[in-house]
């Protein structure tokens, strides 16, 4: 597919109508739909302020952290942490292809998941393979809701939009998180501690 099937068509649809989106498996469409649920999830009363990854900092020494996903601030861990694994469904120089995730994922102590594995549907089987280890789902797209912990995950990161026009305005303009990195803020539930 080379676009989203409903472009210019969304104003006007029922949330539920998005929601089906879900259902797909075409990563845009699904990425829609995670969008609308995400929209409608209540935020907690109870969360922490503060980007996962200087959490990391601050907890990962001599541990083995394998990130599902290439996230830009990896870098800030090495020499930090005991060692850095990055599995990736589409690898860059030293990434692992996805499918080895089987292997490396058990030898880790800490799992740290982007949000994007719920578009790809790949969430399950990766939680399946977290069960004993540290496990953080995080990035723009994670739900915020403590449902994830029943599924074994201990920290959920996600952002909070505190300007709406703004954000909307970057997004629409084919902007990134990094432009609009300043209209956030980065929220963080925790089941336990690391």
């Amino acid at each position: 597919m080379t676009g989203i099937e409903d472009a210019g068509y969304f104003k006007g649809k029922k949330a539920f109508e998005l929601l089906e989106y879900l259902k797909t498996f075409d990563t845009l469409n699904v990425g829609i739909g995670l969008a609308t649920l995400n929209s409608l999830i209540k935020i907690p009363e109870k969360y922490e302020q503060f980007n996962v990854f200087d959490y990391l900092l601050e907890k990962s020494k001599d541990k083995k952290i394998v990130f599902i996903g290439h996230f830009e601030d990896i870098e800030k861990l090495k020499g930090v942490a005991k060692e850095i694994v990055v599995i990736e469904r589409k690898p860059k120089e030293s990434d692992y292809l996805d499918t080895f995730q089987e292997y490396l994922i058990p030898e880790s102590d800490i799992v740290a998941i982007t949000g994007s594995t719920f578009a790809n549907k790949s969430i399950k089987r990766i939680l399946e393979l977290s069960k004993d280890k540290y496990t953080i789902v995080f990035g723009p797209s994670t739900p915020l809701s403590e449902v994830l912990f029943d599924y074994g995950v201990d920290m959920i990161g996600g952002i909070v939009v505190k300007d709406d026009n703004k954000v909307f305005d970057i997004i629409s303009q084919g902007g990134s998180l990094e432009k609009f990195k300043n209209y956030i803020n980065f929220i963080t539930l925790k089941r336990m501690n690391l």
